[in-house]
């Protein structure tokens, strides 16, 4: 978890609008063949980065409402509360492979509309509760804020494959 000081809803939301604009700008400059062709030393192509980032942004709205995670990565809840990133990234990579490439993009771009939906209602003290405020179900001893979940899986998570997918596309 990146700890920007983040604690307004308000900061939140240019975190995300920045690194989305970035994300959006890198995808608009490159070819269906860059998107689908090259792939990393773990067989990721871009179109399996921006699935994996949909699916992990799709765990917040679904967290947003109420609902577990899990459900929304299409993990299930022992894998899941299980903690291993790698594993959950490949069943994530996997049940995804299938979706051609406007499905991907479509997706993505879907799943950010309802998260960025979801956020507007919320106030800085609604993103500052815990976790267990969103979903009772959390463990009493995670203390992160909803708000650090959702920078977590948005904008720092965006950052993080803008830099794969342009290692990817340059190598």
């Amino acid at each position: 978890m990146a700890d920007l000081g983040i604690t307004t809803k308000a900061h939140l939301l240019a975190e995300i609008d920045k690194v989305w604009a970035a994300l959006n700008s890198l995808l608009a400059r490159l070819s269906e063949t860059q998107i689908i062709a090259a792939h990393d030393e773990h067989g990721w192509a871009v179109k399996d980065h921006l699935t994996h980032i949909a699916a992990w942004e799709d765990s917040v709205v679904v967290f947003l409402q109420g609902k577990p995670r899990y459900e929304a990565l299409g993990v299930d809840q022992a894998l899941f509360e299980s903690g291993s990133f790698d594993a959950m990234n490949e069943v994530i990579q996997w049940s995804r492979k299938h979706l051609s490439l406007p499905e991907a993009i479509a997706q993505l771009q879907s799943t950010h509309t309802r998260l960025m939906s979801l956020l507007q209602p919320l106030s800085d003290a609604d993103l500052n509760q815990p976790l267990r405020h969103f979903l009772p179900s959390s463990p009493a001893t995670d203390r992160r804020r909803a708000m650090d979940l959702i920078y977590d899986n948005t904008a720092d998570h965006f950052s993080e494959h803008l830099a794969w997918i342009d290692a990817l596309v340059v190598a």
